[in-house]
């Protein structure tokens, strides 16, 4: 179930100028609702200046370190950043969602894999979460780590990341606005800057997996070129920050104009008629209807709003956080999902 729960802020502390962590107290009786996995994320709810705000953030403290803290990286126009970085207080309250997401290895302790690791800007934290818990976990394995930021003073945990001393880890640092004394590791990862990092013997397309997290034009890039490379796309896992999606929606065609939709949350049903030509999706419809719904992205990149099909059917327009089976198993985002049929029957709770 898609509960909140009040947490109070035990710490906050500046990473950048423009980046904020915050750390959750979690009391004895939520410790075990609140574990995670590396690479999740919470979702986080305030009211600010009388609207009802939620946003996805992710984890940056891996598992084994048994704390809840986040990075907030402020973002032109964005309420909740500017909220977290400018006006939030040690002591703060705020409703938490537990840890969800699929951006999550499957570590063993008898593995020794080879993981390479892209990430760009605040992209780095749930990459730095994976990366942890992969050195912890599996003594065998070795990492990768291209890492893009503008500047060395910019650039997120860059201390912290300096400061692991393991000889399984290598860090790549690329900048787009300093000179590096490696002229392949500057300007952004693209499809050209792939080839050059692959050619150098950097890049090795020959890793046991790949985990990417970033700008959308980034991500594609990356694994547009792995998959040219012959590399199986089921080694290869990415998380967005947003996703314009434009050239990816898949449009849905149905021959009603109206459906009937229940929605089933914390044991209640709430019942609402669904305008084919005007709603946008089951998600979005529900809220419009007074209906206090889970989500956070509204683009289909989180699990925030993620529900399943219990009568009828649907269809998403777009899917970057649902895995295969998640779907055959008959679950959604609702941000995303539209009705295929006259009756829909959507479940919250299971």
């Amino acid at each position: 179930m898609n509960n909140f729960f009040p947490l109070t802020v035990k710490e906050l502390k500046k990473v950048t100028s423009d980046s904020v962590s915050i750390t959750f107290d979690v009391p004895d009786n939520l410790k075990e609702r609140f574990n995670f996995k590396e690479g999740q994320y919470i979702t986080l709810k305030k009211e600010i200046k009388g609207e009802n705000v939620q946003r996805a953030y992710s984890i940056w403290k891996a598992p084994y370190e048994g704390v809840l803290s986040v990075l907030v990286k402020k973002v032109e126009n964005g309420i909740f950043s500017s909220f977290s970085n400018d006006e939030l207080k040690q002591g703060d309250t705020i409703e938490v969602m537990a840890p969800q997401g699929n951006f999550v290895p499957e570590l063993n302790s008898t593995q020794s894999k080879h993981y390479t690791l892209i990430a760009a800007g605040s992209g780095i934290t749930p990459i730095f979460s994976i990366l942890k818990q992969i050195l912890k976990t599996e003594t065998g394995s070795t990492i990768d780590l291209f890492y893009v930021n503008k500047t060395k003073e910019s650039t997120i945990f860059h201390s912290e990341l300096a400061g692991i001393s393991s000889p399984n880890l290598t860090i790549h640092n690329l900048y787009t606005k300093e000179s590096s004394s490696d002229s392949n590791l500057e300007g952004r990862i693209d499809k050209l800057k792939c080839k050059v990092l692959h050619s150098s013997n950097l890049l090795k397309v020959d890793s046991d997996e790949f985990y990417l997290c970033g700008p959308e034009q980034m991500i594609f890039d990356v694994k547009d070129y792995l998959v040219e490379e012959k590399v199986n796309e089921s080694k290869i896992k990415f998380e967005l920050f947003t996703a314009s999606g434009s050239d990816k929606v898949e449009e849905v065609i149905t021959d009603f104009s109206e459906a009937q939709i229940t929605i089933t949350i914390d044991d209640d049903d709430f019942d609402y008629t669904y305008n084919v030509d005007k709603a946008e999706s089951i998600l979005e419809e529900g809220i419009n209807q007074g209906l206090d719904l889970p989500y956070s992205c509204k683009g289909g990149v989180c699990c925030t709003c993620r529900a399943k099909i219990i009568e009828g059917t649907a269809k998403m327009k777009i899917n970057y956080a649902l895995t295969d089976q998640e779907v055959e198993d008959g679950y959604v985002l609702t941000c995303q999902t539209v009705p295929t049929s006259p009756v829909v029957k959507v479940s919250f709770d299971d």
